[in-house]
């Protein structure tokens, strides 16, 4: 699958995700904007910007088999954006550095 397929591909799966969580999930219009999604939560009313990475995996080195770190697009709002990283269909929450 081309990459561009496959990132769009992973977006939808963890808007899957989110939603399975009780959230309500708005994605963006735009192919190349601050966030991905944003969340919703109407039990709290509280409001989540989501950035979505495909993970990956070193295929070689000392490393193999290690995460490749992924940072974020926009480091300017990086207090207010949180990270998803999909990967085989899942979904794991990362952290913000």
């Amino acid at each position: 699958m081309k990459k561009n397929r496959k990132g769009c591909y992973n977006e939808k799966i963890a808007v899957c995700y989110l939603m399975a969580k009780g959230l309500d999930v708005f994605d963006s219009c735009q192919t190349n904007g601050t966030v991905d999604l944003i969340t919703f939560n109407p039990d709290t009313g509280e409001v989540q910007c989501w950035e979505v990475k495909t993970e990956n995996f070193r295929l070689s080195g000392n490393k193999k088999g290690n995460t490749i770190s992924r940072g974020l697009r926009n480091k300017k709002f990086k207090s207010i954006i949180n990270l998803l990283y999909v990967h085989d269909g899942k979904c794991r929450e990362g952290k913000r550095k």
